[in-house]
């Protein structure tokens, strides 16, 4: 990419200007990876998540493990722990944790597509004019950048933005290794074993390129086999970085522990967190993998890459048989195989982000597809193909749409929403991993919900257990979710988005805002109250409604209630798609269905109605209970609520 330029320049009398030329035609291809990296950082970092996104992938633990140093789950990841948290905490303390952590993903996928414009272009060096390889470059760099997998990983905290990184940089370090000599080489060659140590401190899966590489440096440098003495500084080189693992012992010693509870801080427990051996699991059957047929697989591709990237990829295969870049082609290829082969073999729900090196590699293929249509092109006119060539990979047909975080509250909001519940002292929250994750978060990045502990058990029987426990302690007990097998033994009441629990019978609810004396399902229950409050989420205004029910006698139907937003000429208010404002819901978040609820016992029950952006005024909240089986209304009340 930063060849001579050989244009020959008119000499007209004026020497200095045909050398100014000659100088922007030099600096522009060596700006070009730089503006590239910078479109796609703009792009990016516009898209991503602006908080926590989901409760239940690994996303959630990084944007708390990054900015708190902590040890993730198994391998570590200790390098991306290490750079996460000097980012997140020292050289850009802006905003919360997890748009930090987000953003940290949006640098290393960037930079990612940055490296692929190089990679392109050094393998096309030798074979094609320079404007050719810039055109072939920027194709390489839209047609893997705007893959929907990968764009996705580049908006939230994540590992495989920083492996692809690492697979891309060792990719352009290996590539025309052969043209080096003496001393040259063998530094290079000390930088390619060193990225890959870097990568191994990281993501296991960077042995999948060691295939390739071993065949490409053979291939290209048959006597690179004969031991010398510089094999020590490889070694070392490659080596040194996997002292980085070290983090985990020296962290765990310090108090720092991982939010599965799984490293021990034995010699054993170190092989067993690094190495994963609880993960081999996943080459068997796993009950997580997603069964995808050949057709499924090929749907996957076109998703990423389009059809236009797609033939592009198949036209670049062709440069195999040029013997200028025969070597350096076979090198991506193998690359790109070992990683679909480890893809199709590891049995996990998300075997897509393990195809993200293949994708890389497919779109450099891309690349070399617009250079050899571009080189059949005459020469004037050669631009005009590698644009032509670039604006169709942007049209994107077949590929999938465009990934865009940038509004996605949801989770921020109810993990805000379970943090300001007002907890008692000594309040225990029993809920799944994830769930209890999010409180953690908002515990340790805003300080809120101090006063609850979280019990993580992900298994029903383990969470009845920690219940059943938390309750004969004393403990302010709360749920996040439904629990069978527990409805009969409690009271229940709703608090925020969770459900407390209570000995049989003592239930405290306190006075309702708005009294009421409703009676419904044939005189079996009374509606006796109700609260309103709306809440200012980030992610748009809701209405919280509390329903005080009172049971006169055994109710023997499971019953659902219907909320109803009602505008002032009595139809319904409407979001912006056009669908009505409605809530349908069993009550107490289905913790507690009705045929359990004991007579004479008094009942809060919560729900959250999103409400339209641009809601004002008065309105009516109808409110409809129910026969969830056979969808017999049981009564209906209409609440005046004004905004």
């Amino acid at each position: 990419m930063t060849q001579a330029v050989v244009e020959p320049v008119m000499n007209t009398g004026r020497s200095n200007v045909g050398r100014r030329v000659v100088r922007h035609a030099t600096v522009w291809p060596r700006l070009l990876p730089w503006l590239v990296g910078l479109a796609f950082l703009l792009l990016y970092a516009a898209t991503a998540a602006p908080s926590i996104v989901t409760l239940f992938d690994d996303s959630l633990e990084f944007q708390l493990v990054l900015p708190t140093f902590a040890i993730a789950h198994p391998t570590g990841y200790p390098l991306f722990t290490l750079l996460g948290g000097l980012w997140s905490r020292v050289l850009f303390p802006v905003g919360n944790w997890a748009w930090r952590a987000n953003l940290f993903s949006a640098l290393a996928a960037a930079t990612t597509v940055a490296l692929v414009f190089v990679l392109t272009g050094r393998l096309l060096a030798d074979v094609v004019d320079r404007r050719s390889a810039a055109w072939a470059g920027l194709a390489a760099a839209i047609t893997f950048g705007l893959g929907p997998v990968w764009w996705a990983q580049a908006t939230i905290a994540e590992v495989y933005a920083l492996h692809n990184l690492l697979v891309c940089a060792i990719l352009v370090t290996a590539v025309g290794i052969e043209h080096a000599r003496g001393r040259a080489f063998d530094r290079r060659l000390a930088l390619l074993w060193l990225l890959v140590g870097v990568g191994l401190a990281h993501h296991r899966t960077i042995v999948l390129m060691l295939p390739g590489l071993a065949i490409y440096l053979l291939w290209s440098v048959p006597t690179i086999w004969r031991p010398r003495r510089i094999w020590w500084l490889w070694l070392a080189a490659l080596a040194a970085p996997l002292l980085i693992y070290l983090y985990l012992p020296l962290r765990a010693g310090m108090g720092a522990r991982d939010l599965h509870g799984s490293y021990v801080n034995t010699w054993t427990g170190f092989w067993d967190h690094v190495l994963a051996r609880a993960y081999t699991s996943f080459f068997a059957a796993s009950p997580l993998a997603v069964d995808r047929t050949p057709g499924d697989w090929l749907q996957l591709g076109l998703a990423q890459l389009g059809w236009m990237g797609a033939l592009l990829a198949l036209i670049g295969l062709a440069w195999l048989a040029n013997r200028s870049v025969r070597k350096g082609w076979a090198l991506i290829l193998f690359v790109l195989l070992a990683n679909v082969l480890f893809a199709l073999l590891y049995r996990v729900g998300d075997q897509e982000v393990f195809l993200l090196p293949a994708f890389l590699c497919t779109g450099v293929l891309a690349g070399g597809g617009v250079a050899w249509v571009a080189q059949w092109a005459p020469v004037r006119w050669r631009w005009v193909a590698g644009l032509a060539g670039v604006v169709l990979l942007l049209a994107g047909a077949g590929r999938g749409g465009w990934v865009n975080r940038s509004q996605a509250w949801a989770a921020h909001d109810y993990a805000v929403d379970m943090a300001k519940v007002d907890f008692p002292p000594g309040s225990h929250v029993i809920g799944l991993e994830g769930e209890l994750t999010a409180l953690k978060y908002m515990q340790q990045a805003e300080g809120l919900g101090l006063a609850a502990t979280p019990v993580v058990a992900d298994d029903p029987a383990q969470r009845r257990a920690a219940l059943a426990a938390a309750v004969m302690a004393g403990a302010p007990a709360y749920l996040t979710r439904e629990l069978e097998g527990i409805d009969g033994q409690y009271s229940f009441t709703g608090d925020g988005p969770l459900v407390r629990v209570w000995p049989r019978g003592q239930a405290e609810t306190g006075a309702a805002q708005h009294p009421l004396a409703v009676v419904m399902n044939d005189r079996r229950l009374a509606l006796d109250g109700y609260d309103l409050q709306r809440l200012e989420w980030v992610g748009g205004p809701a209405l919280r409604v509390a329903l005080y029910w009172q049971p006169t006698a055994q109710i023997t139907q499971t019953l659902k209630v219907s909320l109803r937003l009602l505008g002032e000429d009595g139809t319904p208010v409407t979001n912006a798609d056009g669908s009505p404002v409605v809530l349908d819901q069993l009550p107490l978040r289905q913790v507690a269905p009705t045929p359990t609820w004991a007579p004479g016992e008094r009942l809060r029950d919560i729900y959250d109605l999103r409400l339209p952006p641009a809601f004002a005024g008065a309105a009516t909240l109808q409110v409809i209970l129910y026969d969830a089986a056979t969808l017999e209304e049981a009564g209906r009340v209409e609440l005046p609520i004004s905004n």
